[in-house]
């Protein structure tokens, strides 16, 4: 197996619904303990699958909502997870805007779905791979380099 095998390519739905967000809740294992994060609906990218048919995917599994309309693309991120100083494997990211009827249902791939603010946004998504989503709430832009060291 090569390093490459672990690679990530990933799809993120942005939904809004006035003011909030809507983010998924997942334990990730952060700096060597298991953390409650809050992260976007979405996840790999499947072999075969196309970017639109893994997020329409992942937001059914995760959210049970259905995509409506053709999502609008919002910045691709990549990254590398490094840990005792090797890379574990390298990540591309792409988010989506997008637009969707009713509300969530937490699926058995996640523990809970909220509605956020940009300032409970801030202060809730704090993994490493955080910082492009908050600095594109920030100030836009359409490509971000992350990294994350355990």
């Amino acid at each position: 197996m090569t390093l490459s095998d672990h690679d990530f390519v990933g799809v993120f739905a942005v939904l809004r619904r006035a003011e909030r967000i809507l983010l998924v809740a997942n334990d990730r294992h952060i700096d060597g303990k298991t953390q409650r994060t809050w992260d976007l609906p979405g996840g790999r990218v499947e072999a075969g699958e196309l970017l639109q048919e893994a997020l329409r995917r992942e937001l059914m599994e995760e959210t049970q909502l259905v995509l409506l309309g053709t999502p609008k693309f919002a910045f691709v991120q990549e990254g590398e997870r490094v840990a005792q100083g090797v890379r574990q494997y390298a990540w591309r990211s792409f988010f989506f805007e997008v637009e969707a009827d009713g509300e969530p249902v937490a699926s058995n791939e996640i523990l809970a779905t909220q509605w956020l603010t940009r300032p409970q946004i801030e202060a809730q998504c704090r993994a490493p791979y955080h910082d492009s989503f908050r600095r594109w709430l920030q100030s836009g832009g359409q490509y971000f380099v992350s990294d994350w060291t355990d």
